[in-house]
């Protein structure tokens, strides 16, 4: 399906989508806990695509409403072939929990997920006693264990890399230490571990090293997953761009993405986030470009890079090597999209990769043809410059991964849009 977006003022209240992050996280701790209630999780390709490897673990879940409840699992003993779909957090979180199991478990995705490298992770759960096969380690990779615990230095390409061993490791025979010599993304470990606290798991942190004692229990009993500020950089960014957007909801937690709003504010936008009752209010502003470091919060570049757009003047947007490995090289799939709107970008390799975007203004009209290239946040950013002129979204479908709704809440928001299905 490809997305005409045209205009529009838009202006009105919205809830935003469940953290998916929270709810990666949340469905794996319950299905190793006894039972657990999973309140208002996420339901996307992704998350679906983890609540399948919870099956495959042997957990069985119920739905009701918006609330999942669990019967868990008393052992890691799983075997077979799973398919995964895109999710790379699912993958690399089950190939953790998988070295627990004495039998060969298959691990297997679609063709982006196939591409995507987990090496270090693979090499990390082989030095503590877990058996991972494949070519370049990247699926399909057959894991069994058992895992033993004990020390692992590890320098990750992925926070997920972290997460994975965080969630398996406590249910180790023995302890285990974790010496990170560097990691990208790093505020996703504060929701790992926010997690699980809530599961009853005690990981001790000092200074980059994570203390792991073995044979504990998963002890989840409740956990509501707070609105996802990925998706909610979009709405303030609509907000921004195109009138006046209320976000309800906007929980405060431990995502890293929050950031979004000091952000948008340094460079101009009026943003206001009263957090005891959990609004944000982003109005049509004029912007300005700035220099951003966003190795912490790679998620939000794609939704940066169109706001570096609209802004007026120069952004650098550093920090970036990490968006290589992504769905897809998101560096290359920013670049070839602003310039297909007419914005002058580039990037440099200095001291580190870097975007350098040429806004054009507030002023300027936003017209041409953009691609997701299966991306959703490629396909979830470059909508929004469609409110200042008139962008097709090709492949636009893939939204489905994190915000199913997103073009129904636009339209309701008084954004003009069209849907194209593509004819066979």
């Amino acid at each position: 399906m490809d997305v005409r977006i045209s205009g529009g003022s838009v202006d009105g209240e919205v809830l935003p989508p469940p953290s998916k992050s929270y709810t990666h996280r949340a469905f794996f701790s319950a299905t190793l806990s006894p039972s657990a209630r999973v309140i208002n999780p996420l339901l996307s390709l992704d998350t679906v695509s983890s609540l399948n490897a919870c099956s495959f673990l042997g957990a069985y879940f119920r739905r009701e409403n918006d609330e999942f409840y669990f019967r868990g699992i008393e052992e890691v003993r799983c075997t077979g072939y799973t398919f995964l779909g895109n999710s790379g957090t699912t993958l690399r979180m089950l190939l953790g929990i998988c070295s627990l199991s004495p039998y060969l478990c298959t691990l297997d995705g679609d063709e982006s997920l196939r591409s995507r490298p987990n090496r270090g992770l693979a090499m990390a759960l082989r030095s503590v006693g877990g058996h991972v096969e494949g070519y370049d380690f990247k699926a399909p990779l057959k894991v069994r264990g058992i895992i033993k615990g004990g020390r692992i230095d590890i320098s990750a390409e992925s926070s997920q890399y972290i997460t994975s061993l965080l969630h398996s490791l406590p249910l180790s025979d023995y302890d285990s230490e974790i010496n990170v010599v560097s990691v990208k993304s790093r505020p996703y470990l504060d929701i790992t571990l926010d997690v699980l606290r809530r599961s009853g798991i005690k990981v001790d942190v000092e200074e980059g090293r994570y203390y792991i004692q073995g044979g504990q229990r998963y002890r989840l009993r409740e956990i509501t997953i707070p609105s996802d500020f990925s998706s909610i950089g979009y709405l303030i960014a609509m907000g921004l761009v195109g009138g006046k957007v209320v976000i309800r909801n906007a929980i405060p937690s431990a995502q890293g993405d929050k950031v979004i709003v000091d952000i948008c504010r340094r460079m101009g936008g009026e943003v206001k986030w009263d957090r005891s009752s959990m609004i944000i209010t982003a109005e049509k502003s004029d912007l300005e470009g700035t220099n951003i470091c966003a190795e912490s919060f790679p998620d939000l570049v794609p939704v940066l890079a169109t706001l570096s757009a609209y802004a007026k003047g120069r952004t650098v947007i550093s920090g970036v090597e990490h968006l290589r490995i992504k769905e897809i090289d998101r560096v290359r799939g920013i670049v070839d999209n602003l310039r297909s709107l007419g914005v002058d970008c580039r990037v440099e390799n200095g001291d580190g990769l870097r975007i350098v975007i040429d806004g054009k203004g507030s002023d300027f009209s936003f017209k041409g043809t953009v691609d997701s290239f299966g991306d959703h946040r490629m396909a979830l950013a470059f909508s929004i410059l469609g409110l200042v002129g008139e962008v097709e979204v090709k492949n636009a479908n893939v939204v489905s991964v994190s915000y199913p709704d997103y073009f129904d809440v636009m339209g309701r928001l008084g954004a003009v849009v069209e849907r194209k299905v593509a004819r066979k």
